[in-house]
């Protein structure tokens, strides 16, 4: 697949046919994010691969119990107490990638991994979503504990991957350049 195509096609998907992702396409996604660069090529990511949808439904709810705790206001608030997975919507593949806590390079590392893990992901037909409220989790040392994430890591990008039932529409989008010099 042609990189631009890859770039303006790939989108946010959030609705998933229940159809597992096969172990060879999980590999492929995660030797992209293996592939990334990283700082002083440290390469500090840590791939946490979850299929399980019990241990998925574990998680949703111990992020919503803690966004309820929050209050991030009514709306949110409403739809954390549903029972439908608002978290994680379904998909049958949750990979989470951790890395050193305190690392002042970890948190670009990690998303430069899930963005190519999300590109190949794509190029293989799949969607994906970055679950930013799955961050929660850190906040929960018996839940990274139970994850195997480490005292000395932290939870970093939280992505989802599945068939999507239907694609999203890109949206056009252009480059705010604030300046050019030169």
């Amino acid at each position: 697949m042609e990189t631009e195509k890859a770039i303006m096609g790939r989108r946010s998907v959030r609705d998933y046919m229940d159809k597992p992702v096969p172990e060879e396409i999980a590999q492929q996604i995660l030797k992209a994010g293996a592939m990334a660069p990283s700082a002083m090529d440290k390469q500090p990511c840590r791939f946490i691969v979850i299929s399980d949808r019990k241990k998925m439904g574990e998680l949703s709810k111990k992020v919503k119990d803690r966004l309820g705790m929050l209050g991030f206001g009514a709306r949110l608030a409403e739809r954390m107490k549903v029972k439908e997975d608002v978290i994680f919507y379904g998909a049958p593949l949750l990979i989470l990638i951790a890395a050193g806590r305190g690392d002042e390079w970890a948190a670009i590392d990690c998303s430069l991994a899930a963005q190519n893990m999300m590109l190949r992901a794509y190029d293989l037909g799949l969607g994906s979503c970055f679950i930013g409220f799955a961050r929660m989790l850190n906040k929960d040392e018996e839940a990274l504990r139970g994850l195997g994430i480490k005292d000395s890591q932290e939870l970093y990008c939280p992505l989802i991957f599945g068939y999507p039932k239907e694609w999203p529409h890109p949206k056009v989008r252009e480059a705010k350049v604030q300046e050019s010099i030169g």
